[in-house]
């Protein structure tokens, strides 16, 4: 049988027996490369070794093409912050791979499978990683020390060096282009409709998705990941795209140099010292988790009372005042007139006062301390 019936045939035992699944796989289009040793995922294309897939069983493709799709469609690459990449990645492949686990998918053996990792989210795996592999003399995380570890096992269990294949992270690339990630999340979209109306939805995909807990969503996630998302929507060509500067020509990269992001704090009456120091402190963990983007902060009440320029982990060192009304117009009209380029604003409030008539040309995120109505913008409820 040909490496392109194989593969077709997996697809088709992926969508008969797990339909949301199967129609993720059947975007990816098969390209053979004997230059690669197995294979490969750019989130368009499916690189495979023919002599790799002739010898795979059909229940270690159908794995291959599903761990494959579940990276792309995931968004890991927003959810990662400022995690290391490889224990990141790492941390990521185990929570699939038990998702797919749970879903009766087949996982081979050499795969990233741990069961002490069920039902636990990426940012939960990648924490306990990060506590085995912290080396407490330098203070610097041991990226061999994962794989030494896997070897080990491969060895004791009689796993073959070909089987550590399907372990190998660099296999898949999960920083996709913009366009290609939007293609996905619709693709996934669809997948899920069909999968609902066959009652074959796989269990366990919020901790995959969105860490939700039991009272209220995890809103720092939901933050950050609106603002690395906005981050990635602004193109620039200075400097270009590196991964394609090889075929002779530049594509726009993704860069924070382009992103005028705006951060407003309440400093109201209504506002109090341990909630006002809440918005602080959450502005500071933004700053390091974005350490090249210029931000700028304005705090205000019923006006503006200073705006402050941070980049990275600059210190603040400044008085802040307020303790009256909120009126919300001030802020908008200060941006318009004194930062006319900005693409985003960021206003922590507990949502009580005077709103714009109008919405503005930027996006808004209220980052609100209650639930309050909002005319216009995103809000996400936090400090519950």
């Amino acid at each position: 049988m040909t490496t392109q019936k194989i593969l077709e045939k997996a697809k088709s035992q992926l969508i008969m027996k797990h339909p949301y699944f199967g129609m993720l796989a059947s975007r990816l289009k098969h390209e053979p490369n004997e230059e690669i040793s197995s294979y490969a995922s750019n989130g368009v294309r499916f690189l495979y070794n023919p002599a790799f897939i002739q010898k795979r069983t059909q229940d270690e493709i159908v794995f291959v093409l599903t761990n494959c799709v579940m990276h792309h469609i995931l968004a890991h690459q927003q959810r990662r912050l400022a995690r290391k990449g490889f224990l990141w990645q790492l941390a990521t492949d185990y929570a699939i791979n038990n998702l797919l686990h749970s879903s009766g998918i087949f996982v081979p053996l050499g795969a990233n499978f741990n069961e002490e990792y069920k039902n636990m989210y990426a940012e939960e795996i990648y924490e306990l990683l990060k506590e085995e592999h912290f080396n407490a003399i330098d203070g610097a995380f041991d990226e061999n020390a994962e794989q030494t570890q896997r070897s080990e096992n491969l060895a004791a269990d009689g796993s073959s060096e070909e089987s550590a294949q399907f372990s190998n992270l660099e296999n898949i690339d999960e920083d996709l282009e913009a366009q290609n990630e939007s293609d996905w999340e619709y693709a996934a979209s669809v997948a899920k409709e069909v999968a609902n109306r066959k009652s074959a939805m796989p269990s366990g995909m919020e901790r995959l998705a969105k860490k939700v807990k039991a009272n209220d969503v995890d809103w720092r996630f939901e933050l950050y990941n609106a603002v690395n998302r906005h981050m990635r929507n602004n193109y620039a060509f200075m400097p270009p795209n590196k991964k394609h500067l090889y075929r002779g020509f530049a594509l726009p990269s993704l860069t924070s140099d382009t992103l005028s992001l705006c951060v407003a704090v309440d400093t109201s009456g209504s506002i109090n010292d341990e909630l006002l120091g809440a918005f602080m402190e959450e502005f500071k963990n933004i700053m390091q988790n974005f350490p090249s983007v210029k931000i700028e902060l304005i705090l205000a009440d019923a006006r503006v009372h200073a705006h402050h320029t941070f980049q990275g982990g600059e210190k603040m060192d400044f008085v802040i005042k307020g303790g009256g009304g909120t009126d919300y117009r001030p802020v908008f009209d200060y941006i318009e007139a004194n930062l006319p380029m900005n693409t985003m604003l960021l206003y922590f409030t507990d949502g009580d006062g005077w709103f714009p008539k109008y919405p503005p040309s930027y996006e808004v995120l209220w980052a609100l301390s209650r639930t309050a109505k909002v005319p216009f913008g995103r809000h996400l409820i936090i400090f519950q």
